[in-house]
């Protein structure tokens, strides 16, 4: 197979090419480092960039928010000033003082509207002002564009109240303001020069141009756009008037609603928001600005980086093949030359110059060629040498082949003999086996007779120590509960002792209490100089009376306990025939523990002349047994001898017939050997 792919013609594909390879890959290794080293420039740039024009922004969002706070806190100021006018102030005390008196109401209601008409007048862009009392009841005002009602379940005015002293901004048109244009609210709780409490609140209705006037020229790029909305994303001002008052399309992040500025990516990475919070209001001033407006400097970049990649892919080529030139061309001639040496001319040679690898390669195989012509010449001479001794040892392997079959009959005859020896000393020492683990067992249950006799002789020792210490802790107990028996007759009298003692104090207390109502009735009859001497009665009356509940008291329990000496004593006079019982029990146990132990010793010096008869019996058989061993290891020492020289006499058979076969494959060898060579050009 080997042979027949060496010789199938040569199709050269460029691709397979070593040069070619070694082309492809610089170029591969130049276009990857450019494009790499562009990309990476690109987007250094095209960060950096980003970086400079989102801060740019972001400046002009902060700016813009930092003019908003100063028209929110021109408005503030106005308030202010409300605050300390006090001809306001008494005007709008005197109006709520005077509601029943509608000539004098209407006097003073003119004279507040004059005074908020002032006030309207110095900022074009307040559209109304509102005054309303402290419950949300309006005042009404030729200034005031709200409609008359109570505005004090409204949210806003609940908000007004609670951060009283504080100024409110409303971010959008009250409901029941006429006014028709857009507006934010200013609103706060006045309370004045003197007042401990607010006394009324003000809204100031600001007109959405002053924040227009702020924003409308801001801009945010081509394409971008700037809003002012609440901190609930409602849109305040946009330059869409159609916007204001909706949601806002752009969500503010929560870590950004804490920050004075902060900038952000929408969801789609379409367009950047710098966003920046008021001072006064907490309001955001918001630019949107398209992220390909920012980055449209970016392109001459990237055009440029595409120019140095085709400069570099065209470069990239030249040296590619100036590189497949010298390379390729050399290996290509050198490939011919080996092709024709594969095919038998050994005369071929490349005769190289060059000292490069290259050259060294073809130098190499000139040598390789030269050894290969020695090579061949000799194997010639071999081949015809080995075919002349390949005839010499087949004669030879046919005469060992005939002698080998005779030894092989005379073997298979001496190892049938054998056989027969072999059985019947298998069987013999079958026997002796068997009998000799019969006598192993019987020694292995005598010995262990022997234990249990000892192990039941011990046990009967330590019962009968038990039994000595068990009779004289009998014996001990019963002293003791002989002298128990003493102490309960000598409690008992103790306690009777105690029981004329409770006589003795009950009587006492019978006296006292008769003592004590006598006192009481000589008391009685001195009248008011007994009143004292009747207290003290009274008092040893009833210590009287408590001590003998408690001379009752320790009777029973005195009593008690004597009922339970008594039956302490009755046990007690009961268990003594009881142990004297216990102590005859243990005797008796003590005296049939000491006949086992007798009758045990009796045992223990017979099973030691059993044991001795028994490992005679075994010595003999062990004699018995390694005899017949002996002689079963004699015949299955011939039984092997005489079939391991039937095996070599088969083996030689085998070998002899073998090299036979050899011989004859050494000369048709030889004759392959011999045409192969003869295909090469010497």
């Amino acid at each position: 197979m080997r042979e027949k792919h060496l010789r199938e013609p040569f199709r050269w594909n460029p691709l397979r090419s070593i040069g070619t390879k070694i082309a492809l890959m610089t170029i591969a290794a130049i276009l990857a480092f450019v494009a790499v080293t562009g990309v990476v420039s690109y987007q250094i740039s095209k960060r950096a960039l980003e970086r400079e024009v989102t801060s740019a922004y972001q400046e002009t969002a902060l700016q813009t928010s930092q003019k908003l706070d100063f028209l929110y806190n021109s408005f503030d100021k106005i308030l202010l000033q409300m605050m300390v006018d006090k001809t306001m102030q008494n005007t709008i005390m005197e109006m709520f003082e005077k509601k029943d008196q509608p000539e004098e109401y209407t006097q003073l209601a003119d004279n507040l509207d004059t005074i908020l008409q002032s006030y309207m007048f110095s900022d074009a862009y307040i559209t109304s002002i509102e005054v309303l009392e402290m419950d949300g009841t309006i005042v009404p005002t030729r200034s005031g564009l709200l409609a008359s009602k109570n505005y004090g379940d409204e949210e806003w005015f609940k908000m007004i109240v609670q951060r009283s002293g504080q100024s409110v901004w409303i971010d959008h048109n009250l409901e029941g303001n006429r006014n028709t244009n857009p507006t934010i609210t200013l609103g706060r709780v006045i309370s004045g020069e003197g007042v401990a409490q607010g006394y009324c609140v003000i809204l100031i209705d600001i007109d959405l141009a002053a924040i227009k006037e702020q924003v409308e020229n801001v801009r945010m790029g081509a394409g971008g756009s700037i809003q002012v909305i609440s901190p609930q994303n409602q849109i305040i001002y946009s330059k869409a008037s159609s916007q204001v008052g909706k949601a806002s399309d752009v969500t503010l992040p929560p870590e950004g609603m804490s920050k004075p500025e902060f900038s952000f990516l929408t969801p789609d990475k379409s367009k950047r928001v710098v966003m920046a919070k008021s001072e006064t209001n907490g309001w955001f001033t918001i630019g949107t600005i398209p992220v390909s407006e920012m980055l449209k400097e970016t392109r001459l970049i990237f055009q440029a980086m595409l120019w140095v990649l085709g400069s570099a892919f065209i470069l990239a080529l030249l040296l590619g093949w100036l590189i497949a030139r010298m390379i390729g061309k050399p290996l290509s001639h050198l490939r011919d030359l080996m092709k024709q040496g594969a095919d038998g001319n050994l005369q071929v040679r490349t005769n190289a110059t060059s000292t490069d690898e290259i050259g060294q390669v073809g130098k190499s195989f000139d040598e390789m060629m030269v050894h290969l012509t020695d090579l061949v010449h000799h194997t010639g001479k071999s081949a015809a040498e080995m075919l002349a001794m390949a005839s010499d040892l087949s004669h030879v392997s046919l005469n060992t082949e005939e002698t080998a079959k005779e030894i092989a009959a005379a073997t298979a005859d001496i190892a049938k003999g054998g056989e027969g020896l072999a059985s019947d000393a298998e069987r013999g020492k079958l026997l002796a086996q068997r009998s000799r683990e019969q006598t192993e067992t019987l020694v292995q249950t005598s010995k262990e007779m022997q234990n249990l006799a000892e192990d039941v002789d011990g046990t009967s020792r330590i019962g009968t120590e038990y039994m000595l210490q068990l009779i004289q802790k009998t014996e001990d107990m019963e002293e003791r509960i002989g002298s128990i028996t003493g102490k309960v007759e000598k409690l008992q009298d103790s306690t009777k002792s105690i029981s004329d003692v409770l006589d003795i104090l009950t009587q006492l207390m019978k006296q006292t209490h008769v003592l004590s109502l006598n006192a009481t009735i000589e008391a009685a009859r001195a009248g008011s100089y007994g009143k004292g001497f009747r207290v003290v009665a009274d008092e040893i009356r009833a210590l009287s009376e408590q001590a003998k509940r408690s001379v009752d008291a320790v009777g029973q329990i005195t009593e008690a306990i004597q009922e339970d000496i008594k039956e302490t004593a009755q046990v007690l006079n009961d268990s003594g025939p009881i142990f004297m019982q216990q102590i005859s029990s243990v005797r008796n146990a003590d005296k049939l523990f000491n006949q086992v132990g007798s009758q045990m010793g009796e045992l223990m010096t017979r099973l030691k002349l059993v044991n001795s008869s028994i490992l005679d019996l075994e010595q003999s058989q062990l004699q018995l047994s390694d005899a017949m061993l002996g002689v079963s290891i004699v015949s299955d020492q011939s039984l092997a001898t005489s079939e391991e020289v039937a095996s070599l006499s088969s083996e030689q058979l085998g070998i002899s017939s073998g090299l036979v076969q050899l011989s004859k494959k050494l000369q048709v060898l030889s004759g392959i050997l011999k045409d192969s060579l003869a295909r090469f050009k010497i």
